[in-house]
């Protein structure tokens, strides 16, 4: 029998429905927020009382309700193993969801708003412009939001986690201060030099891209234990022994990303320009995680597609070649190893995902049709004996 979820059609259309129906509410919500506020105003697209602060605000909101509505009356029912989890686990699962989707709104947002006020200079709308694009700006907010939540995997997860990473990075380096940040380190913009907003935009970033990797875990983790079981099926089935070396090992691969997940929060906390060497030990400690989960591919993922383990030592050998590009040869600032390094963490753990869920599909097909096979044969064998 298959251990992967199927998906209800009511389920599924509940979901679009509800997200349909709260981007509407949310959108009318949106309007009266932008009437209310922006009575007597000619608002500009960002800075101050603008039509950009005030859809930041009010689509992070919305997209913090909606997310919260979906993870509790519908991804739970679309994803039951969720409700199995120890409360703590339920509870810490669910806020990063909600705390993830709601920061995204709200930078993404601001990221938008902030570049439509660089195109249009000087340009100033009048109540009714400046209170429909809230309105739009809100509603749209609640749709993906509910729609994200409600149909959460670790594959839809990580594209959450990318786009929030993005996100609150460029609308960071929007808001610096300090225009030539980049000549030191990305950390720099966690600081007060680089400005107050840019300070608590890129360690909430930080903090909270922690916190979606230690949930972004638990998805995994199901992925993976349901192939080690089907592995182990397969084994039996095929009366072989199990290999003790090359078998998967799921709780392994969730300690290396929950110390990634640490690293990153620890990086976040404690800014480079307070203890910079506690804030170097928390990068440190995700490097090395990570190098555990590139380097040893082959004995945590046995039965990978062979060009997944060359990727996987490739990518290792890029992190390796970036250093050197930084150190020794001074190609390239820390800067330059940070975007590398980024670049390698979220690339690998895409093709990761995805390899995980295509070959639990592909290994509970061989795995069925085996034990079919020798279902038949066992049959035969008992009526021969008749």
């Amino acid at each position: 029998m298959r251990t992967h979820t199927r998906r209800s059609p009511g389920v599924e259309l509940d979901i679009e429905r509800h997200a349909l129906w709260t981007g509407l509410i949310c959108s009318v919500l949106g309007l009266g927020v932008g009437l209310l506020l922006f009575s007597g105003e000619q608002p500009a697209l960002y800075g101050g009382l603008s039509v950009g602060s005030v859809a930041a605000v009010a689509g992070g909101t919305a997209a913090a309700g909606s997310s919260a509505w979906g993870y509790k009356y519908l991804l739970v029912r679309r994803e039951p193993w969720l409700a199995r989890l120890p409360v703590w686990r339920w509870l810490l699962t669910s806020f990063s969801l909600i705390l993830v989707h709601a920061a995204i709104a709200v930078m993404g947002l601001s990221v938008f708003f902030h570049l439509m006020q660089r195109s249009f200079l000087g340009l100033r709308l009048d109540l009714f412009a400046g209170s429909a694009l809230v309105a739009v700006a809100t509603g749209v907010s609640a749709y993906i939001a509910m729609e994200a939540t409600a149909r959460t995997t670790a594959q839809t997860l990580s594209v959450v986690l990318g786009g929030f990473m993005v996100a609150g990075i460029m609308l960071s380096m929007l808001v610096a201060e300090d225009p030539v940040w980049w000549q030191t380190m990305f950390s720099t913009l966690g600081t007060f030099d680089s400005g107050v907003l840019s300070f608590w935009t890129f360690n909430t970033t930080l903090l909270v891209t922690g916190l979606v990797l230690a949930t972004f875990s638990e998805f995994l983790l199901r992925d993976l234990v349901q192939l080690a079981r089907a592995h182990a099926r397969r084994a039996t089935a095929r009366g072989q022994k199990r290999s003790r070396i090359f078998r998967p090992r799921p709780r392994v691969v969730r300690g290396c990303l929950l110390v990634v997940a640490g690293g990153v929060m620890l990086a976040a906390v404690v800014p480079v320009n307070t203890l910079g060497d506690l804030h170097a030990s928390g990068v440190w400690l995700a490097a090395g995680a990570l190098i555990i989960l590139l380097g040893g591919s082959v004995f945590l993922f046995p039965g990978f597609p062979v060009i997944f383990h060359l990727l996987s030592l490739s990518a290792l050998g890029g992190m390796w070649l970036a250093l050197l590009l930084w150190l020794e040869w001074d190609y390239f600032n820390l800067t330059g190893f940070e975007l590398a390094a980024v670049a390698i963490l979220f690339g690998w753990i895409s093709a990761f995902i995805r390899t995980t869920a295509a070959m639990l599909d592909v290994v509970e097909e061989k795995m069925e049709a085996e034990e079919q096979v020798a279902a038949a044969r066992q049959a035969q064998r008992q009526a021969e004996g008749l």
